[in-house]
């Protein structure tokens, strides 16, 4: 009789509990199996489909041990499969059916929480995987990389997601774009500034969205690119400063509101809204320094009837400005009605010097 050998008898398990999915009914999830956990990494980590999918059967089930056994393991090939797989579903290269469980964007959503500081691959190998992955020759790789590196919110990714601005394919510009918006670094402000030179709108809200989620340090370069030559620049620059709302961006927005470009205005007059009473004393004073033309007639209305509408109190200082601004000697008479709106206004304590 031949002795039992429990190590053998664990690789034969291990063998036969892991064998392809494709062999398998697509629709039923297959007999989960004895196999620890740790030995389950190895093997997924060295490419094996079979184990893989029960590994990560068992990170969506919460088991522990799974999540430690991939903490543990040392060894980059078990987060570049994984990443492979969020990405394209495939495991190392290779076609990769998995049970109805692991197929929905809660269960790619759930693994890619693995990368989190914390939550389970190492920090540092999470940060070489993702800089190195974001460099992969397939679009999804790069794309899937880039939106994990934004979450993972590293520092150190800034430059690479700076440079993946102008990758080809237009998904991947977004995640990088979405990406430098959520590392809280400064240095990403100019670059994405300089990818609205192209970009179409869907780029363009991206990037907005971007700089308002940057917030106060994004505020010194949209400053400096509003005086930018584009209009497109300018239009961009201007709504962010809007979105966020930022006091150093009053004097920009109200010089918008005679912008040469039309939209360019109306988007500075559409950003002092959120300013509410702060904007009242900028705006009065260009009128009685600027040049009167139809289009500052139109945006510095607008502004000063929202905030009157909005605060009964200010409208009789600010309704006789706007009747002044829409009568027909309204470049002679608007400045001198503005003027003794804003002395008045200060006089009684409406509004700040």
């Amino acid at each position: 009789m031949i002795p039992n050998d429990s190590s053998s008898q664990i690789e034969t398990s291990t063998k036969h509990e892991t064998a392809p999915l494709e062999q398998i009914d697509n629709d039923v999830t297959p007999p989960i199996g004895v196999t620890p956990p740790q030995i389950l990494a190895q093997d997924a980590a060295a490419g094996r489909r079979g184990a893989a999918w029960r590994l990560l059967y068992w990170i969506m089930e919460n088991d522990p041990r799974a999540v430690v056994a991939v903490s543990s393991l040392d060894d980059d090939r078990l987060a570049q499969h994984l990443l492979e797989f969020i990405a394209t579903g495939t495991w190392a290269g290779k076609p990769f059916v998995v049970p109805p469980p692991l197929r929905s964007s809660h269960a790619r959503n759930r693994l890619r929480t693995l990368f989190m500081p914390g939550a389970g691959i190492d920090p540092g190998r999470t940060e070489r995987i993702l800089l190195k992955a974001i460099h992969d020759k397939r679009p999804l790789v790069r794309e899937t990389a880039a939106y994990t590196l934004g979450i993972f919110g590293s520092p150190v990714a800034t430059s690479e997601l700076k440079e993946a601005l102008r990758d080809p394919v237009q998904s991947v510009r977004l995640q990088a774009a979405k990406a430098l918006g959520r590392v809280g670094d400064p240095t990403a402000v100019p670059a994405l500034i300089g990818a609205l030179r192209g970009a179409d709108e869907q780029m363009g809200s991206q990037i907005f969205n971007s700089l308002v989620r940057l917030g106060q340090l994004a505020v010194p370069a949209l400053v400096e690119a509003s005086s930018s030559n584009s209009a497109w620049i300018r239009w961009h620059c201007v709504r962010a400063l809007g979105g966020i709302k930022d006091n150093r961006a009053l004097p920009v927005l109200v010089r918008a509101l005679s912008d040469t470009d039309h939209s360019v205005a109306w988007m500075g007059a559409k950003g002092l809204i959120h300013f509410g009473k702060k904007s009242i004393g900028p705006v009065l004073r260009i009128l009685t320094t600027t040049e009167m033309t139809p289009w500052l007639v139109e945006t510095a209305s607008f502004v000063l009837s929202n905030q009157s509408n909005y605060n009964p109190k200010l409208k009789p200082y600010l309704d006789p400005v706007v009747q002044q601004m829409r009568s027909v000697g309204f470049r002679v008479a608007t400045p001198q009605s503005a003027q003794k709106a804003l002395s008045r206004l200060i006089a009684d304590g409406l509004i700040e010097p």
